[in-house]
């Protein structure tokens, strides 16, 4: 099936069907946000966890990241997406949080923030469908992203050092969880002891950095298996696992079930069904 290349940016309603989408899901090497306009009986899963769908609420997902909608009514909504090579230009210490794959914490702006989402999406999808040129809708989408930051959900983490350092961290997590699994490690890049990136890990987040670790492996291996069609041993060398059955009792003491059973849910459970959304 044909996917959408990893330079595609563009503004489209939730009720596309665009390439690489199977029955309502999707997983691309881009960056999205997924603008929720009214509420609805939807089902919404992001990495094969379920997330409310209401009005008004806003989702910021990373690349890799699942997304799946199954619609039984209709309801509004739009989905906005851009390249890594874009992520620079439009994402900046205030909003960085919200595109962390650990977190999926739906924004909700207040009233007037969304009059003004409302005029800048407007603005992103005139320039699309028209000259669209890549500067003139990444300066948008950059505003557009700010003024996300203004929200609760943005003014409630503090952007003094320990968040830096946090916003670090989670870089190097996701660049290095394949192959380092030790606290040192990460603690030595951004100049702490194990101990204390555990506290401001714990005071933060709840967790401990060996439970981060973990998370983002079985995230990755439930995206695997679920969506992709490697074999379970390629997926355990590629997570940096030995062996395929030390990477089947790790994902069984994390999730409850092994891969085979996790695999089968996945293809004998109901099935998303093509969207009937629309902006």
């Amino acid at each position: 099936m044909t996917d959408l290349p990893d330079t595609f940016y563009g503004i489209e309603p939730l009720s596309v069907q665009l390439p690489g989408m199977q029955e309502g899901s999707c997983r691309y090497q881009l960056f999205q946000i997924i603008w929720l306009r009214d509420d609805a009986a939807v089902e919404q899963m992001i990495d094969f966890e379920r997330y409310p769908v209401q009005a008004g609420t806003i989702y910021c997902l990373g690349p890799g990241q699942v997304h799946a909608l199954s619609s039984l009514e209709v309801v509004y909504g739009v989905r906005i997406l851009f390249p890594v090579g874009m992520y620079g230009e439009v994402v900046d210490d205030e909003s960085r949080w919200f595109f962390n794959p650990l977190v999926n914490e739906a924004i909700t702006p207040s009233a007037e923030s969304l009059q003004t989402l409302e005029q800048l999406a407007g603005l992103m999808d005139e320039e699309y469908r028209g000259v669209n040129d890549v500067e003139v809708f990444a300066s948008l989408l950059k505003v557009f992203v700010r003024n996300l930051a203004r929200t609760p959900q943005g003014k409630h983490v503090s952007f003094k050092l320990d968040a830096s350092r946090l916003n670090t961290l989670f870089q190097l997590v996701n660049t290095h969880y394949k192959r380092e699994r030790s606290a040192s490690f990460y603690a030595s890049r951004i100049g702490l002891s194990p101990k204390r990136l555990n506290e401001i890990l714990k005071k933060a987040t709840g967790l401990t950095l060996t439970a981060i670790l973990h998370y983002r492996l079985v995230m990755e291996a439930r995206r695997e298996i679920g969506y992709g069609d490697k074999t379970f041993k390629e997926i355990a060398y590629g997570l940096g696992f030995s062996e395929q059955a030390y990477f089947s009792r790790f994902f069984r003491k994390q999730t409850g079930m092994t891969p085979q059973e996790f695999r089968g849910q996945m293809y004998s459970g109901p099935r998303f069904l093509d969207s009937c959304l629309s902006w």
